[in-house]
């Protein structure tokens, strides 16, 4: 897939204020300011930003399904962006598991997180009152799971996590699959 005009050829879509590609704010009722409904263009430049970004949180089994998640959260952002009702059926696909445990990337859970909470900001917009019915729902996996890899690299500062932290790391990324395969 090729870059979009104005996303920086691939260096990472960039939605503060002033910037181009983000939505602009329309008076709302009562006067009141509310952010402009994602465009296509806009949902699929978060795809590919999402692609350019892969966490490596030591753990193959964990890396492959926040992998999976991530994937996922593309999906939904392609359907939204074709203007799909529902979103469209999904392979689920985990990469390699049973591999040994390996150091935490700090720095590409932090970067995929920045990534995640730009897209999960899409679909939650897409999601108010008047647009998608699960675009919300979604970009709020998309937040958690950002939350989760922040949280996940601030805790292996030393490059590894405590085997401690496996578990719950693991159920978590669980119960955000269960709630993506809910929509």
């Amino acid at each position: 897939m090729g870059h979009l005009p104005g996303t920086g050829g691939g260096t990472g879509v960039r939605l503060g204020p002033g910037d181009p590609a983000a939505p602009s704010a329309a008076a709302g009722p009562e006067g009141r300011s509310t952010p402009a409904a994602p465009t296509s263009g806009m949902l699929v430049a978060a795809v590919e930003d999402l692609q350019e970004h892969g966490p490596d949180l030591g753990w193959p089994e964990a890396s492959s399904l926040a992998d999976a998640l991530i994937d996922t959260v593309s999906h939904l952002l392609v359907d939204l962006a074709a203007g799909a009702a529902t979103p469209s059926p999904r392979p689920q696909v985990i990469g390699a598991l049973g591999a040994g445990a390996g150091a935490l990337d700090a720095a590409s859970c932090r970067a995929t997180a920045a990534s995640l909470r730009r897209a999960g900001r899409l679909l939650t917009e897409a999601g108010r009152p008047g647009g998608s019915s699960w675009a919300g729902a979604a970009g709020e996996v998309a937040l958690d799971l950002a939350d989760l890899l922040e949280t996940t690299a601030a805790q292996g500062r030393a490059g590894r996590l405590a085997p401690m932290h496996k578990g719950p790391v693991l159920r978590r990324l669980h119960g955000l699959r269960r709630r993506l395969d809910a929509l």
